[in-house]
C-alpha cells in the first residue's frame, strides 16, 4: 500500500522484489540523492539472491532463524495477497545456494529451530523433492542441528513421499491455509485445492507424519451461513489443531476479491488492516454484528486455558516423533525461567493444574521425542489467554460504535438497504 507512506513524505519509496531494486536504491544513497523512487514489476531470479547476513543479529534474541527457498504460489484463491505480489508461478532457490544459508547459521552456533518462510513452500514439488534429497543429506553429516517449520497448502496430505522427505529433513511444524470448514465458502473464494479431500483426514494425515499443524481460518466469507464459527470450533476440536490462527476476512489491495468488491460497490475501505482486532472492511452478505459475535465468541472458546491444554495434548498423541534426535544445545537460563514459569502458571494457579501434570507425564512417556515440543506449544497459550481479552474487548467496542451509529441514523426512504448499510459502515471505518 505505497500510497499510504507516501502521504507522509517519504524521501526514499523502494517498490517491488529487493534483488532489483535494493541496487538501485544502493546506487542512488552512494551518488549522494536526497530522495528516489525505486521500483520494478519484473519477478527476478531467486538465484541471485545473496546470503542473509545472520552475523549482524544478537542471535539469543531470536526464537527461530528465518531463511527462504521459494517464493510465490500457484493456486488462485480470491482473498490471498501472495500471487499478487510474487505470481502464480513459484521460482526456487538452487539446492545448494539454500544450504549455504543453512551453513552459514550452522556455523555461527545456531542449533534451534529455522523458519522456512516461503508461504507455499511446496508450491514446486518437483524442485522442493530436489532440495529434500539433498537437505537429508546435509542433516546426517551434521547430526540433524535444526527442526524445521514452514507454510504449506493441504494438498501435502496426497504425497506421501514429499511428507516422508520432509520428516526426515526434520521438520516438526508445518501452517496450513484450511480458512473454513464450509466447502460452499471454500468454492466461492476459489480455494479448490482445500475441496479434493476430506479436510480432516487430511490434517490428520500430515500430523502422523511428524508434522505439527498450525492452521489459519477465516469468518465472513459471501454466502457464509450462520453458525460458521461454531463450525471452526467443531472442525478444529476434532482435528485436532493445538494453534488456530482466526481472523475476520479482510479485503486486501490488489486482490481479486478487493476488485470484485469494489466493483460491486462493498468496498468500505481501500487499505486493510489484517489485524485480527478490526472489523471487517468491506460489507459482508450477512449482517456483520453476527459476523463479529461469532468470531468473538469462537475466539474466545478456542482459548479457554483448559480446551487450549486439552487440543495440545491430543494433537501431540496423535502426532508421530521425530525420527531423529537433533543436536540442540543445552538449555539457556531463559529456557529454564521460562519451563518453570509455566510450571507455576498451568501447573500450579490455574484451573489446569491436575490435568497439566497427568498430560506432560504422560507424553514424556507416551512421547519421549516429542514432549519438549509439546511443552512449547503449552507455553504459547499464555500469549493466546491474554489476547483472546484483546480481541474481545477492540471487537465490542468497535461493534458497539457500528450500533450507536446505525441506530441513530435515519434510513432515508430512497435507497435500499444495502446502500443504506454500507452508508452506516463508510461512517464507522471514517
Amino acid at each position: 500500500m505505497p500510497q499510504e507512506v507516501q502521504g507522509f513524505g517519504v524521501d526514499y519509496m523502494i517498490l517491488g522484489e529487493g534483488e532489483i531494486t535494493l541496487p538501485m536504491f544502493v546506487e542512488a544513497l552512494e551518488r549522494g540523492e536526497p530522495q528516489g523512487h525505486f521500483t520494478t514489476t519484473e519477478k527476478p531470479d531467486v538465484t541471485i539472491t545473496p546470503i542473509p547476513r545472520y552475523e549482524l543479529l544478537e542471535m539469543d534474541a531470536y526464537d527461530n532463524m528465518s531463511v527462504q527457498f521459494s517464493r510465490g504460489c500457484p493456486f488462485q484463491c480470491e482473498f490471498c495477497d501472495i500471487i499478487v505480489l510474487y505470481g502464480r508461478k513459484p521460482r526456487t532457490k538452487s539446492p545448494e545456494q539454500f544450504l549455504a544459508e543453512l551453513q552459514r547459521l550452522y556455523d555461527l552456533g545456531w542449533r534451534r529451530s529455522v523458519f522456512l518462510v516461503d508461504d507455499n513452500f511446496i508450491g514446486n514439488k518437483r524442485n522442493v523433492k530436489l532440495l529434500l534429497k539433498e537437505l537429508k543429506t546435509w542433516m546426517i553429516d551434521r547430526s540433524y542441528p535444526f527442526f524445521l517449520n514452514t507454510e504449506a497448502s493441504v494438498d501435502l496430505a496426497q504425497d506421501e513421499e514429499l511428507m516422508e522427505l520432509m520428516s526426515e529433513c526434520n521438520f516438526n511444524a508445518v501452517f496450513l491455509g484450511i480458512e473454513t470448514p464450509d466447502t460452499d465458502s471454500l468454492a466461492v473464494t476459489k480455494k479448490f485445492q482445500n475441496t479434493r479431500d476430506p479436510l480432516i483426514e487430511s490434517v490428520q494425515k500430515i500430523m502422523r507424519y511428524g508434522l505439527r499443524v498450525t492452521a489459519g481460518f477465516i469468518i465472513g466469507f459471501d454466502g457464509e451461513k450462520a453458525g460458521a464459527g461454531e463450525r471452526v470450533i467443531k472442525f478444529v476440536e476434532e482435528t485436532p489443531i493445538a494453534l488456530a490462527m482466526f481472523s475476520m476476512l479482510q479485503a486486501l489491495p490488489d486482490t481479486a476479491l478487493w476488485h470484485r468488491l469494489k466493483k460491486e460497490g462493498r468496498l468500505l475501505d481501500e487499505g486493510a488492516n489484517i489485524n485480527q482486532t478490526t472489523l471487517m472492511n468491506f460489507v459482508p452478505s450477512r449482517p456483520i454484528e453476527a459476523i463479529a459475535q461469532e468470531y468473538i465468541q469462537a475466539f474466545w472458546e478456542l482459548y479457554d486455558p483448559q480446551r487450549y491444554l486439552d487440543r495440545t495434548y491430543r494433537q501431540f498423541l496423535l502426532m508421530g516423533e521425530p525420527q531423529h534426535k537433533t543436536s540442540l544445545r543445552r538449555p539457556s537460563w531463559v529456557v529454564i525461567r521460562a519451563m518453570l514459569t509455566i510450571f507455576w502458571r498451568q501447573g500450579i494457579m490455574r484451573k489446569t493444574r491436575w490435568s497439566f501434570w497427568v498430560y506432560l507425564v504422560h507424553m514424556m512417556i507416551a512421547k519421549p521425542r516429542n514432549w519438549q515440543h509439546y511443552l512449547s506449544i503449552c507455553a504459547l497459550g499464555e500469549h493466546f489467554l491474554e489476547y483472546r481479552q484483546l480481541v474481545r474487548s477492540q471487537i465490542e467496542a468497535q461493534l458497539a460504535a457500528y450500533l450507536e451509529l446505525k441506530a441513530s441514523q435515519p434510513e432515508p426512504d430512497a435507497l435500499e438497504s444495502d446502500q443504506v448499510k454500507a452508508i452506516d459502515q463508510k461512517t464507522v471505518a471514517a
